[in-house]
């Protein structure tokens, strides 16, 4: 079985069996956790208290409702249509009829990226299905446990990706618009008409940014109370900066500071917020004080975070920039699915379930570059950090646990640099010349 799953199979159309042990596993675990789905009850009431003509983002009225994950709704009110539906049923046969969609969903995704990205059978390649079914923290298993919206979103995204891929210019931007109105961070793939393509997709570009204009302006529209209602939940946190630099952060990062961080938020901005009181702790203790100061880190992991965002995005653009360079060699979706990557490393907030978006560029650079994927792989597993703060007395031994929460986000950063990697090397045809010359 070990053979089969490492190695490829002979032939092109052959199934090793070890295909089947991990889709039999995997369903086994995913019908186990289907169970939960603590997020849907959050969609379901806050549906049932519209269909009322309450208020959806009351957090109060949900104790007369079912479901026990007792949290307001969040999200746009245009995006209730979505549970809308499923009211219709109860609470239980709704639960199921979720699950069920999301199902789906994860097979059509899977779907979209051996036809469009991959560009092979996903059933000959036991590893990518590894890697599909428990790579980075076994993400897709997280989203369908957890009940929350976000791999509907991912279908959305995909869809959008592969119609941009094939040049169905329209379509993307129907979908792309869609994919933002749940949680708005996905209009960042307005960017890839632009920068994914050896000449800019301007025609792309203005439908997805027509579309996203036409789907947030139907909120105040539609949904008048509620769209106000949302605003005044989701941007009325006071903020507490004396500064303008410092009002500013607070007014777009505040929300993500009330959230647990560790293995619940594995972004780069909650990577510093852990990582940087536990240096400072290291250091407040060399220099013998009780703590580490509070003000020193009241805007340090902010700041350090856009830095790095920043620093990151710098970097790409350039990498990306000169790939565009070699039109004969250039590939929109290694294009597409490097700007995945760069997204993932960008976003102030990652949920568990938010990395299935990098598990497709994952199995492509896997299989692009299988030596250096093989290093980056013993690279990430060598830097989990196995000993005590007793026995290394160094900053990085209260990294331990950080070390262990934040690995897939060091995954996603390795398979960036491999990525990197991928842009810089030679073109085929070059490499063949020189070594003729």
């Amino acid at each position: 079985m070990m053979r089969s799953l490492f190695m490829r199979p002979e032939g092109a159309q052959r199934v090793p069996r070890s295909t089947w042990w991990l889709l039999s596993i995997w369903l086994l675990i995913v019908v186990w956790v289907g169970r939960y789905q603590w997020d849907f009850p959050v969609h379901y009431n806050a549906a049932l208290l519209l269909r009322a003509g309450l208020n959806p983002y009351s957090a109060e009225a949900l104790a007369y409702y079912p479901g026990t994950h007792l949290l307001g709704y969040m999200y746009l009110p245009l995006a209730l249509l979505l549970p809308l539906p499923f009211t219709l049923l109860s609470y239980p046969a709704a639960a199921t009829a979720w699950f069920g969609v999301k199902l789906l969903g994860a097979l059509l995704l899977a779907q979209l990226w051996a036809q469009h990205f991959w560009k092979f059978n996903l059933l000959t390649r036991p590893v990518a299905l590894l890697i599909l079914c428990f790579g980075l923290n076994a993400a897709l298993i997280w989203d369908l446990s957890s009940g929350n919206p976000a791999l509907l979103e991912q279908v959305l995204l995909w869809l959008a990706l592969a119609a941009l891929l094939n040049g169905h210019h329209k379509r993307y931007g129907v979908l792309i618009a869609m994919a933002a109105l749940l949680k708005v961070l996905p209009a960042f793939f307005l960017l890839l008409p632009v920068l994914a393509f050896p000449r800019p997709r301007w025609r792309a570009f203005g439908w997805g940014v027509a579309c996203m204009i036409f789907l947030f302006a139907l909120n105040p529209i539609l949904f008048p109370k509620e769209f106000q209602q949302f605003r005044s939940t989701t941007l009325g946190a006071a903020t507490t900066g004396t500064n303008w630099w410092q009002r500013a952060l607070d007014a777009n990062l505040f929300q993500y500071e009330r959230e647990a961080g560790g293995a619940a938020n594995t972004s780069t901005l909650f990577f510093w917020r852990a990582a940087l009181p536990a240096v400072g702790g290291w250091v407040a203790d060399k220099a013998g004080l009780d703590a580490w100061p509070a003000h020193a880190a009241t805007y340090s992991d902010e700041l350090t975070y856009l830095a790095g965002a920043a620093a990151i995005a710098a970097i790409s653009l350039f990498h990306l920039l000169r790939y565009r360079q070699r039109p004969a060699d250039f590939e929109p979706r290694l294009a597409i699915l490097f700007l995945c990557l760069v997204f993932a490393l960008l976003v102030p907030r990652l949920k568990p379930y938010g990395l299935v978006i990098a598990i497709a560029p994952v199995v492509f650079i896997y299989y692009r570059r299988p030596r250096a994927a093989h290093f980056g792989l013993l690279l990430a597993l060598a830097l989990i950090p196995h000993y005590s703060a007793s026995a290394f007395p160094l900053p990085i031994a209260r990294l331990a646990a950080i070390g262990i929460d934040f690995l897939p986000l060091l995954t996603v950063f390795v398979a960036w640099l491999l990525f990197l990697a991928e842009m810089r090397a030679e073109p085929p045809a070059l490499a063949a010349a020189r070594a003729t010359a």
